[in-house]
C-alpha cells in the first residue's frame, strides 16, 4: 500500500505564486555539488518561472525580481553566482511601518466630505448678501441629495436646516417660518435675481465667480 502525501504533511510553500514544483525545483539546485551545474541549474529554474507569468515580462526590473524571488524560496541557502545583487533577508522579512491614515469622519453620509467642508468655510465669506446666497445654494443641494438618498421619503426644510446647524457647530441658523427652500432642490427666483444683480456688477462669469 503506497503512503499518500498531504499537502499539510509537507514544508510551507514560500511563494505560493510559483507553486510546491518550482519549490521542489530550487531544492534540488541547492543539493547539486558542482557550481557550474548549480548555476545553469538556477538560470533554468528563473526560465521556468518567468514562463509561469508570462504577462509579467514588461515589469520593470522583472528579471532581477525573478532572482530575489528565487532566494526568497531557498530560503536565502542558494549559493549561486546571479547577476544582481544577493537581496538582504532582512529587508524582506521585516514588515513595513503602518501607514498612518488620516481622520476624515463624515457626520452625515448623503451629503459627502466635499459639502461639510463648504459649509464651514462660508463664515469666511464677508459680504452679508453673498453669503446669503451661497447658504441657500448649500441648503437646496442638500436637499437634493437627500431627496435622492430617500427616494420615497419627503424631506422637510427643518431637516436640512437643523443639519446646517450641526454641520457649521452653530454658526448657521436658518429660520423655517421665514426660509424656504425648493421643492425640486432648483434655484429659486430670489437666488436669479440675486445672482443677476452680481452678473450685472461684473462679479459673476457665465455663472461663475472669479
Amino acid at each position: 500500500m503506497v503512503d499518500l502525501e498531504y499537502n499539510t504533511q509537507l514544508e510551507p510553500i514560500r511563494l505560493p505564486e510559483y507553486g510546491r514544483i518550482i519549490q521542489k525545483m530550487v531544492e534540488i539546485c541547492m543539493s547539486i555539488e558542482d557550481r557550474n551545474k548549480r548555476n545553469e541549474c538556477a538560470k533554468t529554474i528563473i526560465k521556468t518561472m518567468a514562463l509561469l507569468h508570462p504577462n509579467n515580462g514588461n515589469i520593470q526590473n522583472y528579471e532581477q525580481k525573478l532572482w530575489d524571488h528565487l532566494f526568497i524560496i531557498s530560503d536565502f541557502k542558494l549559493d549561486v553566482d546571479s547577476p544582481y545583487p544577493k537581496p538582504n533577508p532582512k529587508d524582506i522579512q521585516e514588515k513595513p511601518e503602518p501607514l498612518s491614515y488620516v481622520s476624515n469622519k463624515i457626520n452625515f453620509l448623503y451629503y459627502g466630505k466635499n459639502v461639510e467642508n463648504i459649509i464651514k468655510t462660508l463664515d469666511k465669506v464677508d459680504n452679508p448678501e453673498e453669503k446669503e446666497y451661497y447658504i441657500l445654494v448649500t441648503a437646496n443641494y442638500m436637499k437634493k441629495l437627500q431627496n435622492m438618498w430617500n427616494k420615497e421619503a419627503n424631506i422637510k426644510d427643518e431637516v436640512i436646516f437643523e443639519h446646517l446647524r450641526k454641520i457649521s457647530e452653530g454658526k448657521i441658523n436658518l429660520d423655517p417660518n421665514t426660509v424656504q427652500l425648493d421643492k425640486d432642490a432648483r434655484m429659486s427666483n430670489r437666488k436669479k435675481n440675486f445672482k443677476q444683480k452680481y452678473q450685472q456688477k461684473g462679479r459673476y462669469n457665465n455663472g461663475n465667480k472669479y
